[in-house]
């Protein structure tokens, strides 16, 4: 027979069984936590490492992989000391170490398969103590009181926070459609840059729809978009796209004249390339790259994470910091530091452009700029 005491100690024990079961989950989810923040460190790593890798000259590409690593280890890192502060140990050194093995083991594969190892400090043991002792240290760093309320998400007014939330989102889901569909469909046409122009049609659109809807989620809806669809904002679209296009070129042109021509050779070599495969590879870049990219992201990034971050920051900010975020997932995902001052004045310009005259100037002057390329592609390869 239970005695008082007994029945008195019934509801302690059973908060205490509770308690240790909180602290499990608390334990599996953070380790939860550090496996994604690994496995999105190795992606990123892997891309940034490879935009380096191309554009840099050949004597600085070892020490340009290594501060990808920096790079990616970096942000990683004070995400999770901002997220998790208290807790910030667990899943930093999770993720620290997961990217870290990789490296190792991936260098050790090199070798397993009698080849050379390529970027030996990014693929050893260099990289992989970076990966784990920058993601150790920025983690510690994201988790210092003053640091974590100045990075913290919660700091920022919806409107910034669900602007800042489409820009990575977009990012995020082209990446996915670039490493599933774009590769599949590549491996499967024997051709790489089909797979990435079908991986646009596709996925361009998807990415959309969730800018879309989450930001109708944060109160942007149709109208503030902002489209206008007259003979005056087209006219001053293809007036732009025409500028933009002499600046972009002119640019480029500075940039090669500076650099060299090696980054431009790594950068279009295999898309000249893929190119010639036939007429069809050209259709679906114009359809792709003309119209469907100029479509979707200017109602993704002009339309909404613009509008999002002007209404917080203002136009000066806002435009400037949306160019930025533009320009670092074309660099990022596109894996082409060669790339990042041409995209930028396209950027700015862009953003100008739609703050000014709306979202249709905006897509109008995107469209005759990609386009030109389509165009210009089209005559190196065709003649």
């Amino acid at each position: 027979m239970k005695t008082e005491r007994d029945i008195a100690s019934e509801p302690q024990q059973s908060q205490a069984e509770r308690d240790i079961v909180s602290r499990s989950i608390s334990r599996v989810r953070l380790a939860g936590v550090g496996i994604v923040a690994g496995v999105l460190g190795v992606v990123a790593t892997i891309v940034v490492a490879a935009s380096a890798a191309n554009s840099l000259p050949s004597g600085a590409v070892d020490i340009g992989t290594v501060a990808a690593v920096v790079v990616v280890a970096t942000l990683v890192g004070l995400a999770l000391g901002v997220r998790y502060r208290k807790q910030w140990l667990s899943p930093a050194l999770v993720a620290g170490v997961l990217v870290g093995v990789f490296l190792f083991l991936r260098g050790a594969a090199f070798l397993v398969e009698g080849r050379v190892i390529s970027y030996p400090l990014l693929f050893g043991l260099p990289g992989a103590a970076v990966a784990i002792g920058v993601t150790l240290v920025a983690a510690w760093v994201g988790s210092r009181p003053r640091v974590a309320r100045g990075l913290s998400p919660s700091q920022l007014s919806p409107l910034a926070r669900g602007g800042l939330v489409v820009a990575g989102g977009w990012t995020v889901i082209q990446l996915l459609f670039g490493l599933g569909l774009a590769a599949t469909a590549g491996y499967v046409l024997n051709n790489t840059f089909a797979g990435t122009l079908i991986a646009t049609v596709v996925g361009f659109p998807v990415a959309t729809l969730f800018a879309v809807q989450y930001g109708r989620r944060v109160g942007i809806d149709r109208d503030d978009w902002d489209y206008r669809t007259t003979v005056h904002t087209v006219g001053i679209g293809l007036t732009g796209g025409l500028l933009t296009v002499l600046a972009v070129q002119g640019v480029g042109l500075l940039v090669t004249s500076v650099a060299g021509t090696d980054a431009a050779v790594t950068t279009f070599g295999f898309l000249l390339a893929d190119l010639e495969a036939g007429v069809w590879v050209l259709a679906l870049f114009a359809l792709a790259h003309g119209i469907v990219a100029p479509v979707t992201e200017e109602l993704a990034w002009r339309g909404v994470v613009q509008t999002a971050l002007v209404e917080s920051w203002g136009p000066t900010v806002g435009i400037a910091v949306t160019a930025v975020l533009f320009t670092a997932k074309h660099v990022v995902l596109d894996a082409s530091l060669a790339r990042l001052p041409t995209v930028l004045v396209l950027a700015v310009a862009l953003g100008l452009v739609r703050h000014r005259w709306g979202a249709t100037a905006s897509t109008v002057v995107h469209a005759v700029v990609n386009l030109t390329s389509v165009a210009t592609l089209a005559i190196l390869v065709f003649g």
